[in-house]
């Protein structure tokens, strides 16, 4: 068990300190529940509940609760962009998106209560045009100016090339801000030449950056200590659902094991685990402590139905029960 956090509650960073999220390709994210899904017949459903996803904004969201100050950029459009803006606003969160033409896209999942794994219909999202792009290039400038840690996350619309997850850095960096990148695929691996100060990948996504199978956490852990050698990060997390996450930073490998939980819905619990490093490493704090309060985050959402983020409460109370083991 980890004993460095005591009785005490989490760290609250000083008002002054800014964590930025940018999401290129947000969503209206759309969860319907039923019983037995019957493919090509007439399902009723049980209940429906709409939120605003993406990866920054999942994250922004949960900052936000750990009390961090956030502010979330990316592309929103249409009306399903507008009911993005107005959940963040009624969440007290920040925001500064450049209006597309386009309409921000609609995800939708359907969850089986009969214990069945949930379905899933994602739209591509944009296209995204080139002075959209460039508007946001801008904005970014103006925000990393501010911020101490900008966190870039999720897929890539259409019209935008992979390499925008390292020319954002670029900018970013420039203005003083560090890095988290948080994508998959060509995005991550050009992202990854702008040299972020953290990757977090998640165990399928470390694999295919890494082009070979990673068994087991030996495995795990000497694939994010290759990385940060080999690409230079200073931090590289992966995370591995319920077995936990490994955590890699010159001269130190930490894997962190969370407390069991019943796990309703995993969407954001990966973004979940980026807040909490983030406001960690944006205190200055250990890496260790930026990973035990990154799983205690996922774990708390988790719990959570849907698209909801966990809650503070639950992140205080399962805090104390992460393992972390020094590699």
């Amino acid at each position: 068990m980890y004993e460095g956090w005591g009785n005490s509650s989490l760290i609250l960073l000083k008002a002054t300190i800014m964590i930025t999220t940018v999401t290129i390709n947000p969503a209206f994210d759309k969860t319907i529940y039923v019983y037995g899904l019957k493919v090509g017949d007439t399902n009723r459903v049980e209940k429906t509940e709409v939120d605003a996803g993406g990866k920054g904004i999942n994250a922004s969201r949960m900052l936000a609760e750990l009390g961090a100050e956030t502010a979330a950029l990316g592309f929103v459009g249409g009306r399903t962009g507008r009911f993005i803006e107005t959940v963040l606003n009624e969440d007290g969160i920040k925001s500064d998106f450049v209006h597309t033409k386009a309409e921000t896209r609609t995800n939708i999942a359907i969850e089986d209560l009969g214990g069945v794994p949930p379905t899933t219909i994602n739209e591509k999202g944009g296209p995204i045009t080139p002075e959209e792009l460039e508007h946001l290039k801008e904005k970014v400038k103006h925000w990393a100016k501010k911020s101490r840690i900008m966190v870039f996350g999720g897929s890539i619309p259409l019209e935008v090339e992979p390499a925008v997850y390292r020319d954002l850095a670029h900018i970013a960096q420039a203005e003083g801000a560090k890095v988290i990148l948080d994508a998959d695929n060509k995005a991550l691996e050009l992202g990854i030449e702008a040299h972020p100060m953290m990757i977090k990948p998640n165990l399928d996504e470390a694999e295919r950056l890494c082009g070979r199978a990673l068994k087991d956490v030996s495995d795990v852990a000497d694939a994010a200590m290759s990385l940060v050698n080999n690409q230079g990060l200073e931090v590289v997390v992966v995370s591995m659902g319920s077995r936990g996450a490994i955590a890699a930073t010159h001269g130190e490998v930490w894997q962190a094991i969370p407390p069991e939980v019943e796990a309703i819905s995993t969407v954001g619990s990966g973004d979940s685990m980026v807040a909490g490093i983030a406001i960690a490493l944006a205190d200055r704090k250990p890496l260790s402590e930026g990973l035990a309060l990154g799983t205690a985050a996922g774990a708390a959402t988790a719990m959570s139905s849907g698209v909801e983020m966990g809650k503070k409460e639950d992140v205080d109370r399962l805090l104390p029960k992460v393992v972390l083991k020094r590699i």
